[in-house]
């Protein structure tokens, strides 16, 4: 299996970050629409994005970590795993991001790869002044899933 991790420093306290990686209108600010959702029969937290993605919550620490796990068995990430891990530094907050679970190293994984990069740093424009560059502002992905 592969995966995708990488390392930001962002010049803002971990409660701040964590607010934008663990709410929808958060998200939508810097990396794509979202709704988070309560499962009703088993209580969990849900997330979804693009209308159709649907995510479980599997971890969620305050100002801490947060990690969602793919459950659309149509989509390129099914079973793949996102996780945000926040330490804070001297007035900063390092976020440690992987998205593990990749089966193969594919056009789709090399795509996400550097958008993951970009909207990190979307992330951090959008904390550290107030302007994210989500999709419909960012460039578009061209890869396809295979």
């Amino acid at each position: 299996m592969s995966q995708i991790s990488l390392l930001i420093r962002i010049n803002a306290d971990a409660d701040e970050v964590f607010e934008k990686i663990s709410t929808a209108a958060g998200i939508a600010k810097w990396f794509t629409d979202a709704n988070i959702l309560k499962d009703s029969e088993t209580g969990k937290m849900k997330l979804q994005l693009w209308q159709e993605t649907m995510f479980d919550i599997t971890e969620f620490t305050p100002s801490s970590r947060i990690a969602w796990h793919c459950v659309s068995n149509d989509n390129p990430w099914y079973g793949t795993n996102i996780v945000f891990e926040l330490v804070a530094e001297q007035g900063k907050t390092i976020v440690i991001f992987d998205h593990t679970g990749w089966p193969e190293i594919t056009e789709m994984y090399r795509d996400c790869a550097m958008s993951w990069a970009y909207f990190l740093e979307s992330l951090r424009s959008l904390v550290e002044e107030g302007v994210g560059t989500p999709e419909g502002v960012a460039p578009k992905c061209e890869a396809s899933a295979t």
